[in-house]
């Protein structure tokens, strides 16, 4: 049997911008909100480092969120990591054939009714490979109020941004019609798009319209973009770690990384070799337009926690003849994740 060796780094070290010497503080959560929070944890394994898990600990604990959205995970059992059971009701699907699963924590009193996948068929392969499918999740505040929670993992920019955009998009205007025929009250969609808070994925969400374009700001009629504000203002979500080497003053602000993402755009260019600035913005939190009428506050977590230490390396190896993968952690490295948390607080009534 013959297999196709695939190395990469878990993180590589990209080019960067000037990252300004501020940050988002983390405000005291109150109680009449919930606090949702997406996170991208690299390639997150059982038997990972103790210094990486006690740096995810770190950054879940100063967020404090009440749901969690995670994207890359083996599954299950590596969450159990960083998550206690007895306060933390946790969902994943646990497929043997995955290892970057998603999946969702609701913190206890919140209850997490139910979790499903929403296009669960190889036939739809070309918008969702492998099994980054939607996560459908049911969930309750301690009010009793049911809420909608979609965690999703887009196609990534891999074999090119342009040669990919379809992908991510026929993605979106999938989930932006199954949404809108389902009319639910409060919904919440977070994850890794791959794609910044204006490109043509994220304006199908907002908008409904699979021919919405990219490059605007339109008007939310099916979900509003929480993360857009802070994406205007240079906030990148990815990539950050690249520009830490233990000095003071490094965040998520990284002046020009908006604008190098709408340059790029619709062009066919080398990543990294063509790329001024590499840090952008790929983890979004949408939610239904009547949650954003009541007031969110939405933000990029950069506490040092979240970008020190050092990437591991993984080596995945398919089966040529039946395209059966399997996955070896060749080096536990320390770096919480090369994508930062992104965190709001909404109410939910």
């Amino acid at each position: 049997m013959r297999f196709r060796v695939l190395s990469a780094l878990l993180a590589a070290s990209v080019l960067g911008g000037h990252a300004l010497a501020q940050s988002m503080p983390v405000p005291p959560k109150t109680p009449d909100k919930t606090r949702v929070m997406t996170y991208n944890i690299q390639w997150f394994h059982r038997g990972d480092s103790l210094e990486r898990v006690n740096n995810i600990k770190s950054v879940i604990k100063n967020i404090n969120p009440d749901v969690i959205g995670f994207q890359e995970i083996e599954g299950k059992a590596a969450i159990m990591q960083v998550l206690d059971e007895s306060e933390w009701t946790i969902g994943f699907k646990d497929l043997p054939e995955e290892f970057q699963e998603v999946g969702i924590a609701v913190k206890k009193p919140y209850r997490l009714e139910s979790y499903e996948f929403v296009f669960d068929t190889q036939h739809l392969d070309y918008p969702f490979p492998g099994k980054r499918d939607v996560l459908k999740c049911v969930l309750r505040n301690p009010k009793g109020v049911q809420f909608i929670v979609y965690v999703h993992h887009m196609k990534s920019r891999s074999g090119g941004r342009m040669q990919t955009d379809a992908q991510r998009c026929m993605a979106a205007g999938m989930l932006a019609s199954y949404i809108a025929n389902q009319n639910d009250k409060n919904v919440v969609v977070m994850g890794d798009f791959n794609d910044a808070p204006n490109d043509r994925s994220a304006n199908i969400l907002e908008s409904g319209d699979v021919l919405a374009k990219a490059g605007i700001r339109g008007e939310y009629k099916l979900l509003a973009n929480l993360t857009e504000d802070i994406f205007e203002k240079d906030y990148v979500t990815i990539g950050l770690h690249s520009m830490y080497n233990g000095q003071p003053g490094v965040n998520a602000k990284v002046v020009g990384a908006k604008a190098e993402n709408d340059r790029l755009r619709d062009r066919d260019y080398r990543f990294p070799q063509d790329v001024k600035i590499t840090q952008t913005f790929f983890d979004q939190i949408f939610a239904s337009p009547s949650i954003f009428a009541r007031g969110t506050d939405c933000r990029v977590y950069d506490g040092e926690d979240a970008f020190r230490g050092l990437p591991g390396r993984v080596r995945v190896m398919e089966n040529q003849q039946t395209g059966a993968r399997s996955v070896e952690y060749t080096e536990n490295g320390t770096l919480a994740s090369d994508h930062l948390p992104v965190y709001a607080d909404i109410t939910v009534q």
